[in-house]
């Protein structure tokens, strides 16, 4: 009896190795960026010390079950938010530019200045912790991002607000087949690689993914298309970037 219960034993163990592992490296690489508001962050962050890194934007019950937001402990909006969209609502070869979807919120949700960076839910109760910043105006009443956040050394602003017309566009369909160097769009040449599943994405030139979000049956290019919010810093890549910053621009763009 004595040896089953050690083989049950070392089993658990295993299954919980093979579980937290990864997570533990997860929480270990947002743990060492801007993304880490708990206490042990620095820049912006709650003063709570019993807050976590992770539980700001996720929590394992109890949280909302929203279409492409994972386990989310986010406050939202009373109302959804209005957001003036690039070209109007069109990109240069005139596709049509949707609403930001699930995963463009989940950065907008922060971002844009209408709620509190740690106003998170739970069983549908909301919880707001107290929060500090060292960006110049501090953050807002409600504890958002605003205008006036504008780092002095480097001019960087985490505030985007709800004005995207000036951002790269986000929430259009890339076609099946791509933009091929005579596609209509100026010095775009790319393909989907596996299109119309979880893992559809674009290649670059740098050998990086870029991925692609599903919707109503069309692979949707979104905020995390080029910034991956679990980001450990590379050297090179600031704004959580999935690729060097003097290159991302020329993964996509790369037709002369």
């Amino acid at each position: 009896m004595d040896y089953y219960c050690m083989l049950k034993k070392q089993l658990f163990l295993f299954v919980v190795v093979v579980f937290i592992c990864p997570t533990a490296s997860l929480f270990a690489s947002i743990a060492e960026t801007s993304h880490n508001l708990s206490a042990t962050g620095s820049g912006t962050r709650v003063t709570d010390p019993s807050v976590t890194t992770c539980s700001l934007c996720h929590v394992p019950h109890g949280g909302q079950a929203l279409d492409g937001k994972p386990l989310w402990a986010k406050a939202e909006p009373a109302a959804p938010v209005t957001y003036r969209l690039y070209g109007s609502g069109s990109t240069l070869s005139g596709t049509l530019i949707n609403r930001p979807g699930a995963s463009s919120l989940s950065c907008l949700s922060c971002h844009d200045g209408t709620i509190g960076l740690s106003a998170t839910i739970k069983n549908g109760v909301t919880t707001t912790a107290a929060m500090t910043t060292t960006l110049p105006g501090g953050l807002s009443p409600t504890g958002a991002f605003q205008p006036t956040n504008v780092d002095p050394s480097t001019g960087y602003s985490p505030y985007i607000g709800t004005n995207l017309t000036n951002a790269h566009p986000i929430g259009f369909p890339f076609p099946a087949g791509g933009y091929g160097g005579g596609g209509g769009v100026p010095g775009i040449s790319l393909t989907i690689v596996n299109g119309g599943t979880p893992d559809a994405h674009l290649h670059g030139g740098t050998d990086t993914k870029y991925p692609l979000f599903q919707s109503g049956g069309a692979d949707i290019f979104e905020c995390p298309t080029c910034h991956d919010p679990h980001l450990t810093p590379v050297a090179g890549q600031t704004k959580f970037l999935r690729a060097r910053n003097a290159l991302i621009c020329q993964d996509c763009h790369n037709v002369k």
